[in-house]
This record gives structure tokens, sequence and C-alpha cells, in this order.
């Protein structure tokens, strides 16, 4: 008789009929259910190390674990609420852990939490209802019509001390015989913690809790670079267009040497490309803060980054205009105190633009700032190659590489066509730049102008079987932490500060990191400030006497 036919059995007979069964039962059938069919992908991992002779202390422990943190309400009424919690936090990880190969932490978390609706629904499927169905909806009917024997208070807590005793004592003797087999796993393959579920994601929600609810720290706002100051201006003020890319990984892109020539119009352009850059994190979330913070990579700290003046307002607090516009998930907090301008999306459908959008109006709403004649940085916050819907990213007529994926679960595709989809991306960002470098050429007659490209993170497409991004810089391929930059300099921008280009590509390409990115721009937007880091500026060393430098 199949599962599924006694699971109606049982669920259909009235209380009287079903078995009693103890609390202990439950507490074991669900730590079965954990251990056994939601950590699919815990099991992958462990398989290959060494086989069952690795593999069995490491599912044994996590199965008493399970048990364990299952008996924690093992005699009141919480305790059915508890295991259906852990049941759902259970499926839902496992699900995006199998079909995207992510892992649960903290960081994951919080990108979850700030996802915006549109991306929210790129990652729904109808493949999702016969899961939760199977892997939530019955289980949790299962916990809910369990019946339980009666039995007096003392005897329960007696019960309940035994069974707490033993699952520990278990657990500290197969720590201590097996010691050095899991010791030694659990060191060299740390992402190990991070599948383990349901631990993953209570670490991952206790993380959360312990930083942003219980114990936030709301540090005094630090004002950064206050000596910043423009720089004796030139006949004309200067025009920098900032195109921030999203998901975008250095080796797609045709000027990097890809196989594809996924960059045909800027391959026409006089450009200065960087080449592959170090992200400074793998998720918006992160790269976005760090991107515009003075904080490096290295010792970055979210917190601090948001409590203190940014790149954005270091450079307005000199006399820079600054606009931000956004066809992505917001700012991150980075361009709070500047001018932000949503007018370009009125006309998209339901609200989501494909990013050529940011490029309407742009030229009135420069032309009317242009009467303070004060320099002027332009922020556009790309949707860009943002999954897992790549598809979406490109028009009909920008398609080149075909055919794509057009599944949301990307596991369902062949590789192929979720490398066309990506790809096709790849070309809208193309003819965006191409259209933004125009732009800036018809202004030149009110700025002198020039456009830099970088993208906060880069994306796995299947490599490994690990798709999207968000996995901890530590364990992240390259693919995720390796993104492209370059630069467009107008002639009159190269004239009007001697600017020895060679000298720049060389600087950055040593800086090779978001790190430079602070330094570099209010160099270029010629502010000067004890804030700027030689090492950091691209420009040091390499232009004339209108260039800010260090002081």
């Amino acid at each position: 008789m199949s599962s599924s036919v006694l699971t109606t059995i049982t669920l259909s007979l009235p209380s009287r009929l079903r078995p009693a069964v103890s609390f202990l039962f439950s507490n074991l059938a669900v730590a079965a259910l954990l251990t056994l069919a939601f950590n699919q992908s815990f099991m992958r991992s462990i398989l290959p190390l060494g086989g069952w002779p690795v593999a069995w202390p490491l599912i044994s422990l996590l199965f008493l674990l399970n048990l364990f943190i299952c008996q924690l309400f093992g005699i009141g009424r919480l305790q059915k609420a508890w295991l259906i919690i852990l049941i759902t936090i259970s499926a839902v990880s496992q699900y995006f852990m199998l079909q995207y190969g992510v892992v649960i932490d903290k960081g994951m978390l919080i990108n979850a939490i700030e996802t915006d609706s549109h991306e929210v629904y790129a990652l729904l499927s109808a493949e999702m209802l016969p899961y939760f169905i199977c892997y939530l909806l019955l289980p949790a009917i299962l916990v809910v019509r369990a019946k339980h024997h009666t039995a007096s208070p003392g005897r329960k807590l007696k019960q309940y001390a035994f069974s707490m005793t033993s699952i520990i004592s278990l657990i500290l003797l197969l720590v201590m015989t097996q010691y050095q087999n899991l010791a030694g796993v659990m060191r060299e393959h740390r992402s190990l913690k991070h599948q383990a579920t349901p631990f993953n994601a209570l670490n991952a929600v206790s993380g959360v809790v312990r930083s942003e609810i219980l114990h936030p720290v709301i540090p005094v706002f630090k004002h950064y670079a206050q000596d910043a100051r423009l720089v004796p201006a030139a006949a004309k003020p200067q025009l920098v267009i900032m195109v921030l890319g999203e998901t975008v990984r250095a080796d797609h892109l045709g000027l990097n040497g890809y196989h594809r020539n996924t960059t045909p119009r800027l391959a026409k352009r006089n450009l200065l490309n960087i080449g592959a850059i170090d992200a400074c994190g793998t998720a918006t979330a992160i790269s976005v803060p760090c991107m515009f913070s003075y904080l490096e990579h290295d010792n970055y700290d979210e917190i601090t980054a948001k409590h203190s003046d940014n790149l954005l307002d270091v450079l307005q607090r000199a006399g820079v205009k600054v606009l931000w516009r956004d066809n992505n998930s917001g700012c991150k907090d980075m361009c709070n105190r500047v001018e932000q301008d949503q007018s370009f999306a009125l006309d998209c459908v339901a609200g989501e633009c494909q990013d050529s959008a940011l490029l309407n109006g742009l030229r009135q709403k420069i032309l009317a700032s242009a009467q303070s004649a004060s320099p002027m940085l332009v922020v556009l916050h790309q949707q860009g190659n943002h999954g897992p819907e790549y598809y979406k990213r490109s028009l009909k007529q920008q398609k080149q590489f075909l055919p794509e994926c057009e599944n949301n679960l990307l596991v369902q595709c062949q590789t192929e066509q979720i490398i066309n989809a990506y790809d096709n991306a790849l070309l809208a960002t193309d003819e965006l730049l191409d259209n933004t470098i125009a732009l800036l050429q018809s202004l030149s007659d009110t700025y002198d102008t020039s456009m830099l490209y970088v993208s906060d993170h880069g994306e796995s497409l299947g490599e490994n079987g690990v798709y999207l991004h968000g996995l901890p810089y530590w364990m992240a391929p390259e693919a995720q932490t390796k993104v492209p930059m370059l630069m467009w300099l107008s002639a009159q921008t190269v004239r009007r500060n001697m600017i020895d280009t060679r000298c720049v590509q060389h600087n950055a390409e040593q800086a090779g990191s978001h790190d430079m990115l602070f330094s570099s721009l209010l160099g270029w937007m010629e502010v000067k400030s004890a804030a700027i880091l030689p090492s950091q500026n691209i420009f040091e060393q390499c232009s004339g006497q209108t260039i800010a430098k260090s002081s």
C-alpha cells in the first residue's frame, strides 16, 4: 500500500479510531523527516567526500540534533506549532537550495527580506505547488491530526527529562567517538553548515533578529571627508554618468575576450576597458553600500556604511549635483540624501521597465540643472542581468542567441538556453551604454562628459549546480565575484585634465576592485580631500593640474 494511501486513510479516520502516539514518537518522525527528506543538498555534498564512512557520522549527528530541536517543546501545547514551523522553514530552505544551488545564511536572508515584489514574482512557478503540497502541507496536516497519549504532568515531565538526557548523551557519545572525522570534514568544508536544514535557516534568522531587532546598533551618524571641496572649475562643468550594472560577470563580455560578441556597439567605442575587478560582495544588498562607502572590502561593516557619509554625500557637500535613477530594488540607503528621480518609469508596464527607460527624459533633466554651472553625477541603477528570468531583460529585436530559457526554474533548462538568455541581456546593456555615450556626446556644448560602467556582482549560470548569486564571499566562485568595469572619456575631458589614459588604465588594473570607486570618483569629479587615498585614486599621477589628487 502506497504512503499516499496510508496518509489519506490516517487523515480520514475520526479521532477515536486514530492510534495514539507519544510526543517522543512524533518528534522522532519529524526529526527523521527533517534529516532524510529536507537535507538532500547536504547529502549530495557529503557523500562524495568519502562515501558512507564519512557520511554516516554526519547524518547521525544531524538526526540527533534535529531530534533535540524537535524536543524543545516536547510536552507542551506549543509542540505541534513548533514542529510545523520547523517543517515550513526546512521545506522552503530546501526548495531554493535544490532549485538554485544557493546556501542559507544571514546574508541570503537579508537579500530575501530586501527583495521587491517583481523579484518575488520572478521566483514563483507552477512547480512549487506539488512540491509544497508534498513536503509542507501533508506533513503539517499529519502533525496537526496526530493524537497523543494522555498522561499526568508529572509523568510527562519525567519522560521529557529522560528523553532529553538520552538525546544529549547520544550526541556527546557520537562526537567523542567520531571527533576526528566530524571535525576534519567541518574544518575543510565550512559550507556544510549552510546546507544543514533547518539549522542553516534558524541560524540565519537568529543572526538577523539579534543584529536588527534585539540589539540594533545605531551609531551616531559620521560625517566623512568634511574638507571636500571642488578645485577651480574649467570653462564648462563636468558631467559623469555612472551606470551601475546588475549581476554581470566579467567573463561574458565580448570586450573581455568572451567567445561571443556580447558588446558589438561598445567594441566600436574608444573605451578604457579595465577588465575583471573584484566585487565588494556577491549580492546587491552588500555590494552597493560597499561600493559607495569609504570603507574597503576587508574592513566593510554594513552598520557603519549606512550611518556615515558615502561617496554621493561627499560629492554633494563639495558642490556636485547628484541624481539617482533606479530600475532595480532601490539604492540600499546610499541615495537617501540626494535627489532621486523615478519619472522615467511612468510609462512602464506594471511598474517594470526595460533599462532603456532610464534614459527617458534624462537629457531634459540634465539641461534643467545646467543653469547652476555645477558639475553633475548621474547614477543609473540597472535591472541588468537580474535572474532568474534573464529572457525578460532583452527585447525581441535584441535577441541574437536562441533558444532562450524562459523558465524561472533554471535547473529545468539546458545550460545553453540559460546562457543564451543571459547573453541576450548583455546585448541590451551594450545598447544602453552605447546610447548613454551618444547622450553625453549630445551634451558636449554644455558639459565635459564621461561615463563609468561597473557591475555590483556576478552570477553563477549552473556551474557545479550553482545558480544566481549571493554565496558567502569566501566560498563564492569567480563567476560571482569578478565583475566588469569600463570607462568612456570624451576628448574634451581628456584635454581638460591632460589625462594619460594608459596611466589611468594601469592604475585601475592595479587597484583591481570596487575599493577604488570612492577615491577615484572624488578625483574624477575634481573634488579635493585628504580622504582620497592615492593607492585607490586611478587618476593619481595621470593628469595635469586640474583634476583633483589626494592632499
